[in-house]
């Protein structure tokens, strides 16, 4: 889609909607943004992935750049983890352009209205598409938003809710996303300009040449940590709603003829397999017609059929995500309210496994409600996934609205201190993390030994040296050597194929790895 001038946009309210996350993978505020453009209003789309506050350059130039495009509503986006960066600016902006109201959306503000309030005038909660056009037209009008379904505000301190427009159930009347939106823009130091290609390589966190893609909303699960259970329980219900395949291809041919390169699609669907056989059929057959790029997808071991595989491998898909989330049993059922048990997910694994696929599976750690033998049967259950797979571990956060979150409150209330914003990546140093990270790489025999030697005698000095050396072998040899095996699995076994698309993933393996080894300095 070729970008519109302004005086080629018929005439609508100029709204301006920002995004301080630290990378440019934002398909919520990218879909609103094409969504406004679609009925005419005069919507820019700003990223500010470096935001800072204190840097007086930075906010003259973002000031300039917001009075230039007069803005009559402004809306910022956010998750929990942007909530500092996201106050920051509100505080700016109204400094900068007094009286304009700004309007707060996204995951946190929906499951947080009234403490965002604090600082926005306005929360969109739930879906906002149909929200922001009304807030619009009453704008237009000059009439208060007070009215506007899915909007909560405060009225002389106390919380107001406006009624909830019902879920879109037709996805495909949707405006679908570009790679470069039109009139979207970029502050890089203290300049803000058009977006370009070199931006998005730039700045998207995974810069190899990714196109993300989201075919459905919703979930199949409401697992108590994440905002799902709050959704299904704000909606009453919600169910997975899927767009059509013909309207997922055409914007997949829009993505393949602009921007940078696509080497890989990743359908970003909290559970893209969640789908019948033949919504699946058609939409292989057309992706492989049409798109012939490798993918990447999404799901949880009942969706990882034999069957399902068949046809997505078939189609080009090369990696596949999966959560385990813990090895436990236990934890599963009673903390994190998922009814799948570790030997379901090692069948599921195996399944993959019979295919040229590379894997990664999904762990929590740093849960108060998960005993040590928990955590040592997240390891154990790894030790039985076939090699090689790629581990990727969150530490538990609690998010507010989520069941998790309200259990914490009231047995564990010390462990809600610093949660909002808090890095799920930022694991706490526990011996037991440490084995969870081996799982998939050390040789079991040695594993084994090592781990029937630290139930023995956790605390001894010679356990600890042995545990700390294995885990820094396993973390600088043995996870680069693991990393390319999985690459090489998307290549069909060819080295010679692995070794060219190594730059593809080089980039964010060196992150990974880096990471990795920072946590094992820590540690």
């Amino acid at each position: 889609m070729a970008r519109r001038s302004r005086k080629e946009r018929r005439d609508g309210l100029n709204v301006l909607l920002i995004s301080v996350q630290r990378n440019l993978d934002i398909l919520g505020l990218k879909g609103l943004h094409h969504h406004l453009l679609s009925h005419g209003h005069a919507s820019c789309l700003l990223y500010l992935p470096r935001f800072d506050a204190r840097d007086e350059k930075q906010a003259a130039g973002l000031r300039e750049f917001v009075r230039s495009r007069q803005p009559g509503l402004i809306g910022i986006s956010l998750m929990a983890i942007d909530y500092e960066y996201a106050r920051a600016l509100t505080q700016q902006l109204r400094r900068d352009v007094a009286g304009v109201p700004i309007l707060w959306g996204g995951i946190h503000p929906t499951t947080a209205p009234e403490a965002c309030l604090a600082d926005a005038d306005y929360v969109c909660v739930g879906e906002g598409e149909q929200t922001l056009l009304d807030a619009c037209g009453a704008l237009e009008r000059g009439e208060p938003l007070r009215e506007v379904n899915n909007l909560c505000y405060l009225e002389n301190g106390t919380l107001r809710r406006n009624p909830l427009y019902p879920l879109i159930e037709d996805l495909d009347r949707l405006a679908f996303c570009t790679q470069l939106p039109p009139d979207s823009f970029l502050q890089a130091g203290s300049a803000v300009r058009p977006l370009s290609t070199a931006d998005l390589r730039r700045h998207k966190r995974y810069r190899g040449g990714v196109y993300k893609i989201l075919t459905s909303r919703g979930c199949p699960y409401a697992c108590t940590y994440c905002v799902n259970s709050f959704l299904r329980r704000l909606y009453d219900g919600a169910s997975v709603r899927r767009r059509g395949v013909q309207h997922v291809m055409a914007e997949l041919e829009a993505a393949l003829q602009e921007g940078p390169p696509v080497e890989y699609v990743d359908f970003t669907d909290d559970c893209f397999l969640a789908c019948g056989m033949a919504y699946l059929e058609a939409f292989c057959r057309e992706y492989k017609a049409r798109i012939r790029r490798p993918f990447i997808v999404k799901g949880t071991p009942k969706y990882f059929t034999r069957e399902k595989l068949a046809l997505l491998v078939d189609a080009g898909l090369v990696w596949a995500n999966m959560g385990l989330q813990s090895g436990s049993d236990r934890v599963c059922r009673e903390i994190y309210g998922r009814r799948i048990s570790s030997d379901e997910f090692v069948e599921a694994t195996r399944a993959i496994s019979a295919y040229p696929i590379a894997a990664y599976y999904d762990v929590i750690v740093d849960n108060p409600f998960e005993t040590a033998e928990d955590a040592l049967a997240t390891a154990e259950t790894l030790m039985r996934t076939p090699r090689p797979f790629y581990t990727l571990i969150f530490s538990l956060n609690f998010y507010l609205g989520t069941a998790l979150y309200d259990r914490a409150a009231a047995e564990c209330p010390e462990h809600l201190d610093g949660a909002l914003g808090k890095d799920y990546r930022a694991r706490e140093k526990r011996a037991t993390t440490r084995f969870i990270e081996m799982a998939g790489l050390l040789p079991r025999p040695l594993l084994r030994g090592l781990l029937n030697r630290f139930r023995r005698a956790p605390e001894a000095v010679s356990t600890r040296m042995l545990l700390i050396l294995a885990h820094g072998f396993s973390q600088a040899v043995l996870a680069p050597l693991s990393f390319l095996r999985l690459i090489r699995r998307t290549q069909g076994g060819s080295w010679l194929r692995t070794l060219r698309v190594l730059p593809v993933y080089f980039r964010d393996g060196i992150v990974y790895f880096t990471g990795s080894l920072k946590w094992l300095e820590r540690s």
